[in-house]
């Protein structure tokens, strides 16, 4: 798997907890604990990655599992396989057959950022 130039990727056999910060495109195929906040990028989630997190990005595109909640402005895209735990903000959303989510669908909260923690802990929701 080679990621395009501008892409990071976290593999299958890597486990991370913590804050993922940035303006690079992400693609996950591990498992996140924390945050993601990517500022004006795409992360992807493909179908055998897991992320347990408050997710921040312009786009969200889902083929695995998510736990947290979603803001993008841009759009989010649920892909066929796809499970979702939390709410799902933004004005644009697409739900292919077969993805499954569990909370509200919000596009007034998309614009807004989720505040830093001030203990050093993740912040999952406001």
């Amino acid at each position: 798997m080679n990621p395009n130039e501008g892409e990071t990727v976290i593999g299958r056999e890597i486990h991370f907890r913590g804050e993922v910060s940035g303006s690079a495109d992400l693609i996950i195929d591990g498992e996140v604990d924390g945050t993601i906040r990517l500022s004006g990028a795409r992360l992807t989630v493909r179908a055998e990655g897991r992320v347990r997190a408050s997710i921040s990005a312009q786009e969200v595109i889902i083929a695995g599992r998510v736990e947290g909640e979603i803001r993008a402005p841009g759009r989010v895209e649920l892909r066929d396989g796809s499970v979702v735990l939390g709410d799902v903000c933004t004005a644009h959303l697409s739900i292919e057959d077969g993805a499954t989510v569990r909370g509200a669908v919000d596009p007034a909260r998309a614009n807004q950022a989720f505040p830093e923690a001030t203990d050093g802990s993740a912040t999952h929701r406001e």
